[in-house]
């Protein structure tokens, strides 16, 4: 037996005329906790085949009735069964789905429905409209940008706080996605409607799963893969009100360490269907997992349901980056470190040899990097903008962040690349600066609406407790909005000023000092300290003055001092260049390799020190470190 609240569904349409019913928020959230558990997109649990999560369901015959009929809420059955009587077994929702909802709820559904019962579309959606007023109140006017690019730092100051932002991505309804490096994932929503995102809304957190470094993500349909430390995990939303409700591991199988550099990167989804990513390598371990599949240090492919793995390339590092293009080809990003000369963009090809760790994969002929990075430091994640997206004249570019040195805060930069494919299927490549001046930046995408979103990791605690690269003791970092705006003056250079002095004296006090006993210039040898050559590019005149002058300001990872003590108690002091399950190899001074079985090993320490020794400009007057900086800068 029906019970309708008659009262309300016939109350004059002219006094309800007045307010305008949002959809957005105020009838979403209800459909979102009383109904789309029942009748929303997840098919193997809909019921009666009634989707009320999109128009066209809502409003489909049925035979001969409708869950809604726009402009008539009296004969729309959702609204009839909402006003069923509690006992009744046809009421909406049902018992056992929650309480009823109350005559307040049922008389805002009623008027939804007379006013059309539009489902407005979700914020992202809509093009925002920025005017040039809101652009220049939030523009971040210490950025240098190469080209008209207006900054925007979202207002952020609703929801999750931003706690070291390492990575972001979009939904299939361009809804933007970031991930902490603590653990939480979340939505961005601008909740006054100004055309600025200014509230993080939590999906979910992998520490509730007891996972570590969400460092990569990738929606597939409604699905967000997350690459952790331990696992690729995958999190959903079956009824629709932006938080996660289920997940699951969808692969594991791969080794890992609780080493701070342990990280997942790079998750895409290929022409093929298959995941790819990539694995950063265990050369830095002080004890490897056993990795009898080479999979450390190697991008992988994986089967659209998860059950079969393969290794696809090898030889990389550090690779936060990867990306296909429009027509399939796959492209990576590697940090300049072990036997990667350069910041690297390389284009990847199934079975080739990329250059780091030879060791591991011994027999094989290294490609050289498609780009060797000069407008930034220490290569991130990457993203291809649009074949449609004029954004400057960018259409089908590659762009990619840049970290920036360690320890400066205040470096980082987002580059360009314009690529050329050749009748033989290689690449040709021009690379551009866009941005600098934007401190640790480490991913980026671009909206459906057209604008470039970034997010920037900010500061990290640096040799803390644990070691490298561990979260900031307290909210940092930020995500950044890049919109093209034509009236922003764009600068023409990214020419550093270098220092005035003789390169031929220079030549001769980095001599006198014994330099070369610790560093080559060649930029081919590995040596005790980081290879010299094309140093000016990574700091500028000054910053490698502080940088002798007070060694470990800014120490890249792979140079920290350690110590291994062995079962015999002596002592050998040097950088751990390779590690694996069985020995540690440590290069000493004077670039000397020294092999230790691991049998042999009592402990396996970082000082977290620099090697390199203080007062090296002892008694030198400026003009005599003039004409070192000079040689210095003149290695190319």
């Amino acid at each position: 037996m029906r019970f309708v609240y008659l009262s309300l569904l016939l109350f004059p349409c002219f006094l309800l005329a007045e307010e305008k019913v949002d959809f957005n928020t105020q009838i979403k959230s209800i459909l979102s906790n009383k109904c789309i558990a029942c009748h929303g997109p997840d098919e193997e649990n809909r019921e009666a085949g009634l989707r009320l999560d999109t128009f066209d369901g809502a409003t489909e015959d049925l035979g001969g009735y409708a869950a809604l009929i726009p402009g008539d809420a009296e004969h729309s059955e959702m609204i009839l069964r909402m006003g069923f009587d509690p006992d009744d077994e046809e009421i909406m929702p049902p018992e056992c789905r929650g309480d009823p909802l109350t005559e307040e709820e049922i008389e805002l559904f009623s008027r939804w429905i007379n006013q059309g019962g539009e489902y407005d579309k979700h914020w992202s959606y809509k093009k925002p409209v920025l005017t040039r007023a809101l652009i220049e109140a939030h523009r971040d006017k210490k950025v240098v940008v190469y080209g008209n690019y207006a900054v925007i730092k979202l207002p952020i100051t609703k929801g999750v706080a931003l706690w070291n932002p390492v990575a972001i991505t979009k939904d299939s309804n361009g809804v933007i996605y970031a991930a902490n490096y603590t653990g939480e994932i979340y939505s961005l929503y601008d909740s006054d409607q100004d055309g600025l995102e200014d509230t993080a809304k939590l999906f979910c957190d992998v520490k509730k799963d007891n996972l570590r470094y969400p460092t990569s993500l990738v929606f597939k349909g409604k699905d967000l893969y997350v690459g952790c430390t331990q696992e690729i995990r995958v999190y959903s939303d079956s009824d629709g009100d932006g938080q996660a409700d289920k997940s699951r591991t969808f692969f594991k199988d791969f080794p890992w360490t609780l080493d701070q550099e342990c990280w997942t990167f790079g998750l895409c989804f290929g022409p093929d269907g298959c995941l790819y990513f990539n694995l950063t390598t265990d050369t830095y371990s002080k004890k490897p997992a056993a990795d009898p599949k080479k999979m450390r240090g190697a991008v992988m492919r994986l089967s659209p349901d998860g059950k079969k793995i393969e290794v696809f390339a090898t030889g990389i590092r550090f690779s936060p980056g990867m990306a296909f293009n429009d027509v399939g080809d796959l492209f990576l990003s590697d940090n300049r470190g072990n036997q990667n000369r350069y910041e690297e963009i390389n284009h990847i090809e199934k079975g080739k040899f990329y250059g780091n760790n030879p060791r591991k994969y011994e027999g094989q002929n290294a490609v050289d990097p498609l780009v060797k990075v000069k407008h930034g430091v220490a290569s991130g994640g990457m993203r291809f903008n649009r074949a449609n997206n004029h954004f400057g004249g960018t259409a089908r570019d590659l762009f990619m962040a840049c970290w920036g040195t360690n320890g400066r805060w205040d470096r980082g930069e987002l580059i360009r690349v314009k690529l050329f494919k050749m009748t033989n299927g290689s690449y040709k490549a021009k690379e551009f600066p866009v941005i600098t001046q934007m401190g640790k930046i480490i991913d980026l995408v671009f909206s459906d609406h057209g604008d470039l979103y970034v997010a920037k990791f900010g500061r990290e605690y640096n040799m803390g407790p644990k070691g490298w690269h561990e979260p900031w003791p307290e909210p940092e970092g930020g995500i950044y909005r890049v919109v093209y705006a034509p009236w922003v003056k764009a600068q023409t250079s990214k020419d550093e000023p270098k220092v005035t002095g003789d390169i031929a004296k220079g030549k001769l006090i980095y001599t006198q000092r014994a330099c070369q006993a610790c560093h080559a210039i060649d930029n081919k040898t590995e040596s005790f300290g980081p290879n010299l050559a094309g140093i000016s590019q990574v700091f500028s005149s000054k910053e490698l003055q502080q940088e002798i002058e007070q060694p470990g300001t800014a120490i890249q990872v792979g140079f920290e001092k350690y110590v291994l003590t062995k079962k015999d108690k002596s002592l050998l002091e040097g950088r751990l260049i390779y590690s694996d399950d069985k020995k540690v190899t440590l290069m000493m001074v004077g670039n000397a390799k020294v092999t230790v079985n691991r049998r042999d090993i009592a402990s396996l320490e970082s000082t977290k020190t620099s090697m390199m020794p203080a007062g090296l400009l002892g008694g030198l007057s400026q003009k005599e470190i003039n004409h070192l900086l000079a040689y210095l800068q003149s290695l190319d």
